[in-house]
C-alpha cells in the first residue's frame, strides 16, 4: 500500500476506543516502517541522480538497502517491541508499534517481486503474494482501485472524528492525490 492508505488505515482501526486521543502514535507506527524507503528514493534520487527504472530495477534490490528495509519490516522485532512495551505499560509506545504492525502486514499481503523478509533476522524468507499493491501483472490494477476507494471513503470517516484525526484524514488524501499525480506524470 502507498503510505497514506496505511496512514488512513491504521487510523481507522487503532483510532478508536482507548486509543482515540493517540493521533500521533498511530500515525508514526503506520509511518515508521516506510521512512528508510523515503530516505533510500531521496538518496538514490536526489543525491544520486538515479532514473526511475534503475532505482526500482536495480537499486531497490542491493543488499544494504534490504537489509534496512527488512529490520523495520520484522515481525519477530516488532513481537519484541510490543512485548517490551507491554511489560512496560507504555500505552502510546505499544499503540506505535501495533500501528507498525498494522503497516507490516498491509505489506505481507501486497508485495510480490518486492517483498520484505518479514521474519528477519530468524528467516530471510520472503512470502511473494499473489496480489502486488501496484504491479498489474498481480491484480495492481485492482488493488489499486481498491486503495483509492479505501483513502477517499476513509478520509471521509477520519473527517467525522476529532479535528486531530480530520486533519490526518485530509492531509492523507491530499498527499495521496499529489503522489499519485506525481506517479502519472513521473511514470506514464
Amino acid at each position: 500500500m502507498h503510505l497514506p492508505a496505511h496512514m488512513i488505515l491504521n487510523a481507522l482501526v487503532l483510532g478508536r476506543g482507548r486509543w482515540r486521543s493517540a493521533w500521533i502514535a498511530v500515525t508514526g507506527g503506520a509511518i515508521f516502517p516506510d521512512v528508510p524507503m523515503l530516505i533510500f528514493y531521496g538518496h538514490q534520487r536526489v543525491f544520486l541522480g538515479h532514473s526511475e527504472y534503475t532505482i526500482w530495477s536495480s537499486d531497490y534490490f542491493q543488499q544494504q538497502w534490504q537489509f534496512v528495509f527488512d529490520l523495520v519490516h520484522s515481525i519477530p522485532l516488532i513481537a519484541v517491541a510490543a512485548f517490551i512495551a507491554w511489560r512496560a505499560r507504555a500505552s502510546l509506545w505499544l499503540v506505535f508499534v501495533l500501528s507498525m504492525f498494522l503497516h507490516v502486514l498491509g505489506d505481507f499481503a501486497l508485495h510480490h517481486d518486492d517483498a520484505h523478509a518479514h521474519f528477519f533476522p530468524l528467516s530471510n524468507w520472503r512470502f511473494m503474494s499473489p496480489v502486488s499493491y501496484w504491479d498489474p501483472q498481480y491484480y495492481g490494477r485492482y488493488f489499486s482501485a481498491a486503495e483509492m476507494a479505501l483513502v477517499f471513503f476513509g478520509a471521509l470517516v477520519l473527517a467525522r472524528r476529532s479535528l486531530q484525526w480530520r486533519v490526518l484524514g485530509l492531509t492523507a488524501l491530499g498527499v495521496y492525490v499529489g503522489l499519485m499525480v506525481l506517479m502519472w506524470t513521473v511514470w506514464m
